[in-house]
């Protein structure tokens, strides 16, 4: 079914409660192979600004690095059992260690089940050598009620 183009806030009053609803999606990225994989995220969306933004937290690893390096862009797709959609295609990149902490106390700050405490995944903090977050800007966003058409914002051009 064909989207149609709309405005940021048309398509974040559609989005935000199929998102902050499901809370988990499907993330993907492809490795410098061109291969695509996905994964299960948690990412904190904040919706005020001219675009979605959110904080991810994610360990660092070696393939999540390679991916990420050959390839910033990440698609995430939410699913409902009602069948609305949301895609959320995005820049993802690596929090600098330095504000590890802003990044966690963000996400702690927001209400459950949308935010949650970090110190589920690292108890001993975020100076735990695992722990890393992603910031993902997004750059076009696809929201579907079930049944109807789709609505697409994107970015204006040379903006992400």
């Amino acid at each position: 079914m064909p989207t149609r183009p709309v405005t940021y806030p048309e398509v974040r009053d559609l989005t935000r409660p199929v998102v902050e609803a499901i809370v988990w999606c499907t993330v993907a990225t492809v490795g410098p192979d061109g291969a695509p994989r996905t994964r299960l995220m948690h990412p904190v969306w904040w919706w005020d600004g001219d675009r979605p933004t959110a904080l991810v937290s994610a360990r660092p690893t070696p393939l999540k690095r390679r991916h990420l390096v050959a390839q910033p862009l990440v698609s995430c797709f939410y699913w409902d059992p009602a069948h609305h959609t949301v895609a959320i295609d995005a820049r993802a990149s690596w929090v600098p260690d330095d504000e590890r902490a802003a990044a966690w106390e963000a996400i702690a700050a927001v209400d459950p089940p949308v935010g949650f405490d970090p110190a589920l995944i690292w108890p001993d903090g975020p100076d735990t050598d695992d722990c890393a977050f992603l910031r993902f800007d997004a750059h076009r966003v696809v929201a579907t009620p079930a049944g109807g058409p789709g609505l697409r914002w994107t970015a204006p051009a040379g903006d992400g």
